[in-house]
């Protein structure tokens, strides 16, 4: 399911991605008879509620909503007490967009959390910007063998290559991984100009469109880039992405959209 917010914070968020006709989310699972603990049952029934494609076995996802569960004690314990919104469509889903599923969950939170468990979660991201791209020894490459935009972790890393929607997938996973609410981030197209300065970046006239990360911090909405060393609100795109159309003013290709995993009706 693709969601949209409209909500005044620092992101860079417009709205309703619902009119993309993306999906996030895949039925897990459905037929086994694995029992589904009490304590997990809301949020089981929360992730099957909003889910698409059967793909994913249900004990699977008992195991990672388990571990989704047990490592957010430790980030509340941190950074204080995440509302059960944020967690539900920012911390839990398996899933950032309409990659295939991968059990990184586990793999992220070893790796990662005894390097962040002592920062603030401002500091917490920046560091995941670069260890996690380094870690998976992954970078930005717009087209390369075996390339589709909604890689998993999995692929990017046995590819060693991932578009900005690859590298953003890894990066809102190794933010989740630890507690931190994280999203996908994306517009269509760039609203272009005669400015000379265009087509730096990486952009050109047949090729404006972009995903990057949002955070849930201190309260509020931030964006960044995927494996880009800034920080948080501060990036090559802050100036392009402010030219963005909202869509109540009819204009969905120049508008910016966030993914959330709740289905938007």
């Amino acid at each position: 399911a693709l969601g949209c917010l409209a909500q005044g914070h620092a992101a860079l968020l417009l709205l309703l991605p619902s009119v993309l006709g993306l999906r996030v989310g895949s039925k897990l699972g459905s037929k086994s008879q694995a029992p589904v603990e009490p304590s997990l049952a809301s949020d089981y029934d929360f992730i099957m509620g909003n889910a698409q494609e059967q793909t994913f076995s249900k004990e699977a996802l008992l195991e990672d909503i388990a571990l989704a569960h047990q490592y957010q004690k430790k980030s509340d314990a941190l950074w204080g007490t995440l509302d059960q919104e944020s967690f539900k469509n920012y911390v839990l889903p398996y899933q950032v967009a309409t990659e295939a599923p991968s059990k990184w969950r586990a793999e992220f939170h070893e790796k990662f959390w005894p390097e962040v468990k002592d920062k603030s979660k401002k500091e917490a991201v920046r560091f995941l910007n670069r260890a996690a791209f380094s870690y998976l020894n992954v970078s930005y490459k717009a087209d390369y063998p075996g390339h589709k935009p909604d890689q998993n972790p999995s692929e990017s890393r046995d590819l060693h290559y991932a578009s900005c929607t690859g590298l953003s997938i890894i990066l809102v996973s190794a933010c989740r991984s630890v507690g931190v609410p994280a999203r996908l981030a994306m517009t269509p197209a760039w609203v272009t100009t005669s400015q000379p300065e265009e087509g730096k970046n990486g952009l050109s006239a047949k090729d404006q469109n972009h995903s990057w990360v949002e955070v849930f911090v201190d309260g509020k909405w931030h964006y960044v880039g995927a494996s880009e060393d800034t920080a948080l609100d501060k990036t090559w795109f802050t100036a392009q992405a402010s030219k963005a159309k909202r869509r109540s003013e009819g204009d969905y290709k120049h508008s910016i959209y966030a993914v959330t995993y709740a289905v938007i009706r």
